[in-house]
Parts: C-alpha cells; sequence; structure tokens
C-alpha cells in the first residue's frame, strides 16, 4: 500500500474519532443542563389567587387602548427644548414640533377672584423663542384651533398675563370638537378648583411622541394627545388628564389618569422643585372623589 493512502486512511479515521467523541459530550451536556434545570427550585407568585386582591384578568380584551400607548413607552428619555420664562408662565419650546412640550404656570384663587381684563386675541409670535415660535399663518385653513395651553382665561387678573397667553408658543393645534368641548370644560373645573383649594401649580402640552399631522409654512406638529397635570400646594394632592385630539364624548372622569402616567407617556419629569417621596405621593395617586369627579 502506498504511504499517501495510508496517510489518507489515517486521516479519516481521526476525523470519524473526533465526531464520536464531539457528539458524545454534546449529549452528556446536554443531559446535566436538563437535570439541572429539573432540581432548581419553583419560583411561586408572590400573588395569592385566593386573596381578595387578586384579579384574574387573563381573559380581559378590552384593555384600553390609552393604556397600551402608556405602557409601552420608555421611562428616562433627554427631552431638548428652550426654556422660555414669562411673567405668568414658562415653557420648554421644541423647535421640532413649533410648540411647547409644557406650559407650566400658577393658579391661585386671589388671581380668579380678582379679574379686571377681557380677552384679546393678540395671536403673535414669541420673542423670546430664540429660534423662532410658530406663526399665526400656520393656523390658517388647517381645520384646526389654536389651542391654549395655559388658557387666556385663567390670566384675567393681569394685562400682562392676558397678553402673555396669545404668544403662539403657548399654542398648539386642537380639533375643535376638543378644544371647544372636554377640553374647555376641565379648563372650567381647574378654576373651580383652584378657588376651592387655593394655589395649583399646572402643567399642560400635546404628547410629541404622538405627531399625526403637520400644518403651516413652519410644519407645526399636531399631536395625537394632549395631557393637564394638577397639583393643590396646600392639600398636597395631584390628579392628572389624558385628553385624544377629537371630539370627547365620554364623561370627564373617564380621561383622568395619575400623573406619573402622564410621565411615562411623556418622558418628562414634572414637579422635579419637590423632593422624590412628595412626588411619589401625589404622583401615583389618582383619587376621584377629593376632585369631586366621583358622581
Amino acid at each position: 500500500m502506498k504511504i499517501k493512502t495510508i496517510i489518507i486512511i489515517v486521516i479519516i479515521v481521526l476525523s470519524l474519532s473526533f465526531l464520536f467523541v464531539f457528539f458524545v459530550k454534546s449529549s452528556e451536556s446536554e443531559s446535566q443542563v436538563k437535570k439541572s434545570l429539573h432540581d432548581l427550585p419553583k419560583k411561586e407568585s408572590s400573588i395569592d389567587p385566593n386573596s381578595q386582591e387578586y384579579v384574574d384578568r387573563s381573559e380581559e380584551n378590552d384593555i384600553n387602548p390609552l393604556e397600551n400607548e402608556i405602557f409601552k413607552t420608555d421611562d428616562i428619555v433627554f427631552i431638548d427644548g428652550e426654556l422660555v420664562e414669562h411673567n405668568y408662565y414658562s415653557l420648554l419650546y421644541s423647535e421640532a414640533h413649533e410648540q411647547a412640550y409644557w406650559v407650566k404656570y400658577l393658579l391661585s384663587k386671589d388671581m380668579l377672584d380678582n379679574p379686571v381684563v377681557k380677552r384679546k386675541d393678540n395671536f403673535r409670535s414669541d420673542p423670546n423663542v430664540s429660534t423662532g415660535s410658530a406663526e399665526l399663518v400656520d393656523y390658517v385653513g388647517s381645520g384646526f384651533d389654536r389651542g391654549h395651553l395655559c388658557p387666556a382665561k385663567d390670566m384675567e387678573s393681569s394685562p400682562v398675563g392676558m397678553s402673555e397667553s396669545f404668544f403662539m408658543s403657548n399654542m398648539s393645534p386642537q380639533h375643535p370638537s376638543l378644544n371647544r368641548g372636554r377640553w374647555k370644560q376641565l379648563e372650567s373645573h381647574v378654576r373651580k378648583w383652584a378657588i376651592e383649594r387655593d394655589s395649583l401649580i399646572i402643567y399642560c402640552g400635546g404628547v410629541m411622541d404622538s405627531i399625526i399631522d403637520y400644518i403651516g409654512p413652519n410644519e407645526v406638529a399636531v399631536p395625537k394627545y394632549y395631557y393637564k397635570t394638577i397639583y393643590s400646594i396646600k392639600k398636597g394632592r395631584g390628579i392628572a388628564f389624558i385628553m385624544p385630539n377629537k371630539k370627547c364624548t365620554s364623561s370627564l372622569k373617564q380621561y383622568a389618569v395619575s400623573i406619573d402616567s402622564v410621565e411615562k407617556l411623556t418622558h418628562i419629569d414634572f414637579y422635579d422643585e419637590y423632593s422624590l417621596e412628595s412626588q411619589e405621593e401625589f404622583e401615583s395617586e389618582i383619587t376621584l372623589g377629593s376632585w369631586g369627579l366621583d358622581n
């Protein structure tokens, strides 16, 4: 037999031997893994199905679509905007959306008890926005209202406040049925709560992760949802609302959510001037009865 042939036979034998050893070892490893998994202690649920607090929702299929929007989002996202401060409200302006991520203002009983000026529709660009705000022309023929985020009626105690409320940075494209319907009702309730509870700190804006359209030469974004968060300073209680940008036919309480839910949806940390302990207390609650919405 030639040496070359012998070498080839040796190589084939060695290869077959290697493959045999490999398969044997793999089978042994797999058996060990299965045995290890079998021997692991079973993790028991911390929820007792027999407890009164347990609710089996496994067969429910009527989850509110808005809840899906809230809970599928991430908690922490860097919001890049320009902080603009006026005398009666402040805002974080988004140049990409040509409107505010949020408008923040204080509403007190004293402000509402002393109206001195009527509404004047002095819509105009905001000179304090360095990149230039949206303009009146953006809304012309769009089919959307110039929806105030800080309501003009909340500013009747001051000519300056009333004038500032008509900066276009304080506007967002709202469907007329929302702006003149359930949203207007919510604004009235907020004024009533300010009189009953004195000072409220309010944030308001569109949800910028829910853009459905753009309008005007400056391409102003049209949000799918709007939010408003309310914190009662003296009572130490909070509540929030999220409404779709369309005609809302349900009662006001159906749109009530916790402030935490709005933070999760918008990625914004509201009321960060308060301690984390305080925030956890009033941002996680939603007590409709304390706001007169339990009926």
